[in-house]
């Protein structure tokens, strides 16, 4: 008998080993996320020259913002600009192509005020996103006293994300946005409000693209190439063989500006643009 159970213990050891071989290295879905990496990690398509882009503008300038500059640091390592910076570098634009990921991004903003030298940080409200779907834009435009000192102590990126194919303009190029609508003309760009969306014809497609715009905020004054256009969101027909000039303005808001490149319409019977305004400082 109690060869027996001897027996009896010893098969049920030997089949919760043979079990437990074959649940090892098995997960359920739900861990799969954190459990498995990659055989081989996928790199940025060779076509993504910059999927990060860092503009800082009214830096330095031929009076009292002489000799001011930019030092930029990401996960705390010093990037040097690929150009030569001048004593009057105005606007300091890094473009970079790195990995899919989360990175830390800061500033600092040397001015040379009185008779010594003051840093002022740049930072981002987190960590910046960036992959290779998409480019991620971190502007900062520079308010400053009139000795180069800045308004704020502690400056702030911003930061917005485009296609690739969007051509990138600094915040420090921007112009007034007329107040009075413009008479619009026999030639202006064709509206329809959104919905419903416009299927051109044959003739259309190979002349004129469809041009999405949105705003964050909505309902904002939309201009195209200096002709008034309506409210946003709105979509209209533009020339595809023609760069075009985006404007948005909105009460309380600082005007946006884009500038849309005729390659961004390549293959593409639509493209989508954001306009993000920014507050303006009471």
């Amino acid at each position: 008998m109690k060869n027996h159970v001897l027996a009896l213990l010893t098969g049920f050891i030997g089949l919760a080993i043979i079990l437990a071989g074959c649940n090892r290295g098995q997960v359920s879905v739900d861990e799969t996320y954190a459990a498995m990496r990659p055989l081989k990690q996928l790199e940025l398509p060779d076509q993504v020259t910059d999927n990060l882009v860092i503009i800082v503008s009214n830096v330095a300038d031929q009076s009292s913002s002489y000799k001011n500059y930019i030092e930029l640091e990401i996960n705390d390592r010093k990037v040097r600009p690929n150009w030569d910076v001048s004593n009057i570098e105005n606007t300091y634009t890094y473009r970079l192509r790195l990995r899919p990921g989360y990175y830390k991004v800061k500033a600092h903003y040397y001015a040379y005020i009185g008779w010594g030298e003051d840093r002022y940080p740049i930072e981002t409200e987190d960590l910046v996103q960036v992959t290779s779907l998409q480019r991620t834009v971190l502007t900062c435009n520079i308010v400053k006293r009139p000795n180069g000192e800045p308004v704020d102590k502690k400056i702030y990126f911003k930061t917005q994300n485009e296609p690739f194919d969007t051509s990138l303009i600094g915040p420090s190029v921007a112009q007034p946005v007329a107040t009075e609508p413009a008479a619009k003309p026999a030639d202006a760009p064709i509206v329809v409000q959104a919905p419903p969306a416009v299927v051109p014809s044959v003739q259309t497609v190979a002349e004129t693209i469809a041009l999405q715009i949105n705003t964050v905020p909505e309902h904002c004054q939309v201009i195209v190439d200096d002709q008034v256009v309506g409210q946003s969101p709105l979509k209209i027909a533009v020339q595809r063989n023609s760069d075009h000039v985006l404007q948005a303005a909105a009460a309380g808001y600082r005007t946006g500006f884009k500038v849309i490149d005729r390659a961004a319409f390549t293959g593409k019977d639509q493209l989508i643009v954001i306009l993000e305004l920014e507050r303006e400082k009471e």
